[in-house]
């Protein structure tokens, strides 16, 4: 079974891709006062090292800066390592392979990495991770810094008072959390934390708007080999001749679109090839 990614991660994501609150929290990193969020420009980076991995936000900022962010639940001494990666994948989908062979330089956003941690108290609040740490050798050339903070709410983290989306959203987690630690399971904590939130003024606007989509990304887990199943149930039961290969493609067309399953891994699940499935998909 391929469980759902932690919610923690897909809650972080859902709240700031509003471009609003990204802003905010871009603000509070960097010590800037932006106020024009359509400066900022999404990346879609899907599938990227495995089929339940891929980063959590990227976006630039005008064309000046791209700016990559994790969440993550426990130390990941891997971190550096990971972002480097998505890194050269959106200058590689970026960036035309012609322009690579000509004489002027190709202008690159500046890249900065940031990951947040919640749920570990024992972390200080800022920190810093860097790829050269990783090196079997000192005598590298090459390195990339992780600024890191601790979100956990309790922690004395100077981004709160600067991003008030961010601190709800630690505040939210954290009170899910405690209710599961004091014996109530997932789905009743969830209801609660829901409700205290309200009370409270936490995530107010984004609850009003996306209450059960919240929900459903705590509890829902996602098999893959069972959506195909179902998806193949259900053509058959319409009695369509090509019922059963229509439903298993429109289903794993979706698990690539979403970034949950490799194009490769979806081609030869269908019994075509790669280039052909993309065709199909249109990707």
């Amino acid at each position: 079974m391929v469980a759902k990614r932690n919610y923690k991660d897909s809650l972080f994501r859902a709240i700031f891709k509003d471009k609003k609150n990204l802003l905010s929290l871009y603000n509070a990193i960097s010590d800037q006062q932006l106020t024009d969020w359509r400066l900022i420009r999404l990346h879609q980076l899907k599938g990227v090292l495995f089929n339940i991995m891929r980063n959590d936000l990227a976006f630039t900022i005008g064309k000046e800066e791209i700016v990559l962010m994790e969440e993550q639940s426990s130390p990941n001494g891997n971190m550096p390592l990971r972002l480097f990666m998505y890194l050269a994948k959106i200058y590689q989908h970026d960036i035309p392979a012609e322009d690579l062979y000509r004489q002027a330089t190709v202008p690159l956003p500046a890249p900065h990495f940031h990951v947040f941690y919640l749920g570990q108290k024992n972390l200080p609040p800022i920190s810093e991770q860097h790829l050269s740490d990783a090196f079997a050798s000192t005598a590298g050339d090459l390195d990339l810094i992780v600024h890191v903070y601790n979100i956990t709410e309790g922690v004395n983290t100077p981004l709160f008072p600067k991003c008030p989306a961010l601190h709800q959203y630690s505040r939210f987690v954290g009170h899910v959390e405690q209710l599961i630690q004091h014996g109530q399971n997932r789905d009743v904590a969830v209801r609660n934390a829901i409700q205290y939130a309200r009370a409270n003024g936490i995530l107010a606007d984004f609850l009003k708007a996306h209450e059960s989509e919240v929900y459903d990304m705590i509890n829902m887990k996602y098999d893959l080999n069972t959506a195909i199943k179902v998806a193949k149930e259900e053509a058959h039961a319409q009695g369509e001749s090509q019922g059963i290969r229509k439903g298993a493609f429109n289903t794993l067309k979706d698990l690539v679109k979403d970034g949950l399953l490799p194009i490769a891994v979806a081609a030869k699940k269908l019994g075509v090839s790669e280039s052909d499935f993309r065709k199909m998909a249109m990707l």
